[in-house]
């Protein structure tokens, strides 16, 4: 049975009326944010290559953020989550590295880059540091594509245990959530034939470890899952 519990973050944000509970509230902080209109269900928050103007603060809802080749093949880098900043592998090129649309009913914060580099106490060493944490950035992607040479049930095994600990750390169930996202965007972003995904889901279900009905997915037995995920190293 699926309880109020699975309940996604979008939704239990709306509910409540509250917004990121390690947000900084301060009033110089308030100054440089700016709360957007929601975004609808397939709306561009940026485009790729648009300019940076700023970093984005996920409140509630998902978004996904696509890099666009030549040949206009798409290859989905992120899933956005409640609380991610969007636009940190913006920073040292001051282009957007990709187009971010929303999956579902979004909330979103804009930090003002402009004003974040006059911000009170700013200084070039704390503007270098942030340009350091953009590269960092940069450098996780490049980590993220070595997993995608992994085999395909470790990549699958991973993705539900990163988006496990993700709603953990919000205060949700990390054993029942809803995404917003189709399985054909998973098998995406994860570099994997539809065909595949639907098979390791399959398997996962035989043997145990997770269960799914539409958009909601149960994690079953974790140790499992965490056994797969390692089979790799």
């Amino acid at each position: 049975m699926w309880t109020k519990h699975a309940l996604s973050p979008q939704r239990s944000n709306q509910a409540s009326g509250t917004g990121l509970p390690d947000f900084p509230q301060s009033e110089s902080i308030r100054r440089i944010s700016r709360a957007l209109p929601a975004l609808r269900k397939k709306q561009v928050l940026v485009r790729q290559g648009e300019a940076f103007h700023g970093l984005y603060v996920v409140r509630c809802g998902m978004l996904k953020q696509s890099h666009w080749d030549k040949d206009s093949n798409e290859q989905i880098t992120h899933f956005h989550f409640p609380g991610d900043v969007v636009g940190l592998d913006a920073i040292i090129d001051r282009r957007y590295q990709g187009r971010v649309v929303a999956l579902d009913t979004v909330g979103v914060v804009l930090l003002s880059f402009s004003k974040i580099e006059e911000f009170p106490g700013t200084c070039d060493n704390q503007l270098h540091l942030i340009g350091y944490l953009s590269r960092a950035v940069q450098r996780e992607q490049s980590r993220l594509r070595d997993l995608l040479s992994q085999p395909t049930d470790l990549r699958l095994a991973r993705f539900f245990l990163s988006v496990s600990r993700n709603f953990q750390a919000q205060g949700y169930s990390p054993y029942r959530f809803r995404l917003p996202m189709t399985r054909y965007e998973i098998a995406n972003y994860l570099s994997m034939a539809f065909e595949t995904t639907s098979r390791l889901m399959s398997r996962f279900l035989q043997m145990g470890v997770m269960s799914t009905k539409g958009h909601e997915y149960c994690i079953k037995d974790l140790h499992a899952l965490e056994k797969i995920a390692e089979s790799g190293e």
